[in-house]
């Protein structure tokens, strides 16, 4: 399974306290048109390392790691674009990723003068 695409429809945020064991700053689920999950993406905390990605077959889905920091830019291309994918690119052993991809869309579009 090198590389899977699959519609974001739905997503939900936790904005998590400091003192987490896991040292996320957020959480993030995206979900397709079923309301199924299609990836759970972790953002940690500045100054801690991120856990790898990684595909969990008991769940279904990825875990994707982020810094805090793009926390941010994610909800905004959620919240402005459409369609919008998330992309899995799984070449294990060597290494797995995932992306929050647009589809083409013309230069410009939706800009105001």
């Amino acid at each position: 399974m090198p590389v899977t695409s699959k519609e974001i429809t739905a997503y939900s945020v936790s904005v998590i306290s400091d003192a987490d064991p896991n040292h996320f700053a957020a959480t993030m689920r995206l979900f397709d048109a079923a309301r199924r999950t299609i990836a759970f993406l972790r953002f940690f905390s500045p100054g801690s390392a991120p856990a790898p990605n990684e595909f969990r077959t008991d769940l279904g889905y990825p875990l994707v790691s982020y810094p805090s920091s793009s926390l941010a830019a994610l909800i905004d291309v959620l919240r402005n674009e459409k369609p919008v994918y998330f992309i899995w690119y799984d070449y294990m052993p060597a290494r797995c990723f995932g992306a929050v991809d647009t589809s083409r869309e013309p230069v410009g579009e939706g800009d105001t003068p």
